[in-house]
């Protein structure tokens, strides 16, 4: 799947193991509780950057319309990517509505860690996977520490 930015001269890819770990997560009823990770990439520099591994992290508190993870567990798990060769872009969390819309504290969320990040990366990627098909059910958006913008799905470059 690949989505792109209006403006960027970049196109986003997610490979297909990195989909499918974030697929696996799908909240499908009442009973399921939102799953939260992280997404790498082994190369932040070219026109097309491949979302290789998403990660799983172990949440602290998690129910059917909310995730909380440990930000330091997330950080120990980024530089043991990190020494792996692997980049991390962002995060991706479930969300149990069909075509998912990030809320009030998922905005402040991708604000916090892409301020966090500014040294490594001009924008955090931000992902939820929704309960519909693909590619409805699956929404990235990027935040630039000022705006928080929608990735469109597109076509291959």
């Amino acid at each position: 799947m690949y989505y792109a930015l209006p403006d960027a001269a970049w196109t986003l890819r997610f490979d297909e193991e990195a989909l499918s770990t974030v697929l696996r997560h799908v909240q499908r009823g009442l009973w399921s509780k939102e799953s939260v990770g992280q997404l790498y990439t082994y190369d932040l520099t070219g026109h097309e950057i491949v979302v290789a591994r998403a990660t799983v992290l172990t949440p602290t508190r998690a129910s059917w319309a909310k995730v909380r993870f440990d930000t330091a567990g997330a950080m120990r798990e980024r530089a043991l990517l990190f020494a792996q060769g692997l980049h991390c872009l962002g995060l991706w969390h479930t969300h149990p509505e069909a075509r998912p819309i990030p809320s009030g504290e998922d905005r402040a969320l991708a604000r916090e860690h892409a301020i966090a990040a500014r040294a490594q990366l001009t924008g955090l990627v931000f992902a939820i996977l929704g309960t519909a098909n693909l590619p409805s059910g699956f929404r990235v958006w990027v935040d630039d520490r000022q705006v928080l913008r929608e990735a469109l799905p597109t076509r291959a470059p």
